[in-house]
């Protein structure tokens, strides 16, 4: 009998967890005897955290503590980035023994009410994520780089990309993002009023113009490509509480299905995220360290240079990262307008003009 979604905090029981763990061969003999849950909510997701007694013959040992997360029922976006996610832990988990994904129990998608859940194990003992909007230190900020590179070179490498993992776009695909495009633009416009200067519309514009045309050169081919997160900010990694024994992990894999150059997770991190200040001290640093692991992990055909140019093509997508967070109406305005903000700043300073 195919699994079903957990779909009511009442269904989350010893009996089921055990049962779960059971059929997918995490837990060989004993059981799950207690359970005790907290839930909180995120954008787009409820998650409970399970704290799990076992019977004294449970074998082999596992996580006492577990988070069970399923999408929000309300919202077609939160039960798409589900089920993607679901994909994602399903398909490129396993072949990631060594990843850097949280080790998952479950994962549980419904074609029939697109309902989906995740168990996967709780690392807050280990990790932690920063207040938002706080920054992580230098060292963490590092380790998450590496992590995003080896996530990457598994799609860099992946004789499937394109076909059997991630999305390649066609060039109607390229066309339905610019038509929807232009649609939020004018709307945003109309929205702000003079709050978007003569100067940024009339970059919009030229970027907007550019970039159909480069995207559709870019975008529908896997050279110098990769499966990429699609929401690479510092608060979806879980940072080690230890930096010099651990690792950053990455969580919220619910964009994980496109494929893009690297330097979109690499942008999307840093140049949408941060204030000028800070990239001025950490921007090009960690460029440096991201490109130093990718070469250290076998990636040989992809220069310092060719990295460095694709940063600042990658800028110049997200201009309308903000666009489409504004369009999709859940992203508040405390978050896109300041993407706005930070990422029309980090266009000049690169001098993205100048690639257009």
């Amino acid at each position: 009998m195919t699994a079903e979604p957990i779909t009511a905090a009442s269904k989350i029981t010893s009996r089921w967890l055990t049962a779960r763990l059971l059929e997918n061969g995490h837990l060989i003999r004993g059981k799950v005897t207690a359970i005790s849950k907290t839930r909180f909510t995120t954008f787009f997701s409820n998650i409970f955290r399970l704290k799990l007694n076992y019977s004294s013959n449970a074998f082999p040992n596992l996580p006492s503590n577990m988070l069970l997360k399923s999408a929000l029922p309300d919202s077609a976006d939160s039960l798409n980035m589900g089920k993607l996610e679901v994909s994602c832990y399903r398909v490129f988990a396993p072949a990631m023994p060594d990843g850097p994904l949280v080790r998952c129990f479950d994962a549980v998608h419904s074609v029939r009410s697109n309902r989906s859940h995740i168990l996967m194990e709780d690392l807050s003992p280990t990790h932690f994520q920063p207040e938002i909007p706080i920054p992580p230190s230098r060292q963490l900020c590092e380790l998450s780089v590496q992590s995003l590179a080896q996530f990457h070179v598994f799609g860099w490498r992946h004789p499937g990309l394109g076909s059997s993992i991630g999305e390649l776009l066609d060039v109607v695909g390229v066309d339905e993002i610019v038509r929807q495009l232009q649609r939020g633009l004018a709307g945003l416009a109309d929205e702000l009023g003079d709050a978007l200067s003569p100067h940024r519309r009339a970059v919009y514009d030229r970027a907007l113009n550019f970039m159909a045309t480069f995207w559709a050169r870019r975008l529908t081919v896997t050279h110098h490509n990769t499966l990429i997160h699609g929401d690479a900010h510092l608060w979806n990694f879980l940072h080690p509480r230890n930096p010099i024994l651990g690792r950053a992990h990455l969580i919220d894999l619910g964009t994980c299905n496109r494929i893009r150059p690297p330097t979109n997770d690499l942008a999307y991190m840093i140049a949408l995220q941060w204030y000028p200040e800070r990239r001025a001290l950490m921007e090009t640093g960690l460029l440096q360290c991201y490109h130093d692991h990718l070469v250290s992990l076998g990636v040989n055909d992809y220069s310092w240079d060719d990295c460095q140019l694709d940063y600042r093509f990658s800028v110049v997508s997200h201009l309308f990262t903000p666009v489409f967070q504004w369009a999709g109406k859940r992203i508040p305005a405390s978050v896109w307008w300041h993407n706005l903000d930070r990422i029309f700043q980090a266009y000049d300073d690169l001098r993205c003009s100048e690639i257009l």
